[in-house]
């Protein structure tokens, strides 16, 4: 019930201060200073945004298909090591387990794909409104395939398998084995640091903004306890799921903010995958 509180009001915290900004800018308006309101905040190239896009979606599909592939676990397999072998900063999750805790962590993570959608009740994001769509598709793609391939490489088990007092039909689930790193964790600091770098883009001048940067940073934040609690995951998973989301998050909104000129995004390939090419022209 207290997470579900604090669920409720990042959400209405969110929605108020870009409803709050939303009727700044319509004053503004009436006063003839809304000439930023028309100004595109975004940059969009079909042939690279498409080839991005396309490219992201197809490796997106590949780690999900790498981990589905995956041998089935067996009782051997299981950790039978010392969790005290673990690092210190991970031990402790070893004696975590929640159901609880892991089904309200499912409704911070799906909560989180409505951040960027709640930008749409305003008229420069709607001016903008399929180019923002698919940044957000490609933080999605990017942050939630780069995760998948992590845990289809390493097959980290999950700290609750350490635990004797869980069930050894819970053990046995192939997901027992995608510890690392923690996807509930990346995809909402992926779309928490997105919604809240597209909202920093398009009000600038917004005393909002700590507002919505610290719900954007606190939703994930909250969702890590939970996969923590519910002995889903170790820290280390928690910390380096929550710095990939964030980075990406924050870097493809970024990106689309710089010229064509100045920066070019190139899809490589290697043995056995893809690579993306950022440069960047400084001036």
């Amino acid at each position: 019930m207290k997470f579900n509180l604090i669920l409720l009001t990042l959400l209405i915290g969110h929605q108020c201060a870009t409803a709050q900004v939303h009727e700044e800018k319509h004053d503004d308006h009436n006063h003839d200073h809304d000439h930023e309101d028309h100004v595109d905040i975004y940059n969009w190239d079909w042939k690279k945004d498409g080839y991005i896009l396309g490219a992201s979606f197809l490796g997106w599909g590949t780690s999900r298909f790498l981990k589905a592939q995956a041998d089935k676990i067996t009782v051997e397999d299981l950790p039978q090591r010392d969790p005290e072998n673990l690092w210190s900063i991970d031990r402790g999750a070893a004696e975590n387990y929640s159901e609880s805790a892991g089904q309200l962590s499912d409704i911070f993570l799906y909560t989180s794909f409505l951040l960027p959608i709640s930008h749409y009740t305003g008229l420069k994001c709607r001016k903008q409104g399929f180019v923002i769509a698919g940044m957000a598709l490609e933080t999605f793609f990017i942050t939630d395939g780069i995760t998948n391939t992590l845990k289809a490489l390493t097959k980290r088990f999950r700290p609750f398998t350490y635990n004797p007092e869980v069930p050894i039909d819970e053990k046995l689930d192939n997901g027992a084995r995608y510890s690392f790193v923690s996807g509930h964790s990346s995809n909402t600091a992926a779309l928490g640091f997105f919604s809240a770098k597209v909202f920093s883009d398009l009000y600038p001048d917004s005393k909002w903004k700590p507002v919505i940067w610290t719900l954007g940073a606190t939703l994930p934040a909250m969702t890590g306890y939970l996969r923590y609690r519910a002995g889903k995951h170790f820290p280390t998973d928690i910390i380096s799921g929550y710095l990939l989301g964030a980075s990406i998050g924050y870097l493809v909104p970024h990106f689309h903010k710089i010229s064509n000129e100045d920066l070019a995004l190139n899809l490589l390939p290697l043995n056995g995958g893809l690579m993306f090419s950022f440069s960047m022209t400084l001036k």
